[in-house]
């Protein structure tokens, strides 16, 4: 469940899962046009043909060690009120078993819109890549950038087309939430125009797991 609300039609997803038992989850803003209000089916099935871009469109870079477990949808009613939705996925990453690298490193896709200010990015981070794609054990290899970059586009391009029952457009992006060290009252939505693929691998520490004795 959303954490912080987001404009009037827009929607919060997250896509969940696990790598060797432990928790991953990519977080995504939509904004949706509407004929009338989207009922929970609408948003079910919506949810549903989302997960499977995702998984469509980036399970091939993910080693058999990542797990889907589930896609979560917030969408936001004009009226203040929230709609949500959960949805079950299945299957693991397509790449090679056992050829990622540690349990922190990922590759970062960052999206770009025609907005600028200082600080932290829209990104999204893929879990436990194939060795294939990397070389010197911390760069993504040219041919991957390219093919990572056309997926993402990819992605994005089957999200800008879904459309069900009353939701008839979506457009996906992110929410500002603040300016000015001052929140934005409300949040604003814009829409990403392209994405930029980062040649060195990131690191997401939290995905090692809590510290043990």
């Amino acid at each position: 469940m959303a954490t912080r609300r987001g404009p009037d039609g827009t929607v919060r997803v997250s896509v969940q899962g696990t790598m060797n038992t432990v928790n991953w989850a990519n977080i995504f803003w939509a904004n949706l046009t509407t004929s009338a209000t989207p009922s929970q089916a609408d948003l079910d099935a919506w949810l549903t043909a989302f997960q499977a871009a995702y998984k469509t469109n980036f399970q091939a870079y993910a080693t058999t060690a990542v797990a889907y477990t589930q896609a979560q949808a917030s969408y936001f009613y004009p009226t203040n009120l929230i709609l949500p939705s959960i949805v079950a996925m299945s299957g693991t990453g397509a790449g090679t078993a056992g050829a990622g690298q540690v349990q922190s490193a990922c590759a970062v896709v960052s999206w770009q819109t025609g907005v600028y200010w200082r600080g932290g990015k829209p990104r999204t981070y893929l879990p436990d890549v194939d060795d294939g794609n990397y070389t010197a054990q911390r760069t993504l290899t040219s041919t991957a950038q390219t093919n990572l970059k056309a997926s993402a586009l990819a992605f994005r391009t089957a999200v800008n087309a879904l459309t069900s029952g009353a939701i008839t457009a979506t457009q996906l992006g992110f929410v500002s939430f603040r300016s000015g060290n001052a929140d934005r009252t409300p949040p604003l939505f814009f829409g990403f125009s392209d994405v930029k693929i980062h040649p060195r691998l990131g690191t997401q520490r939290r995905r090692l797991g809590k510290w043990v004795p």
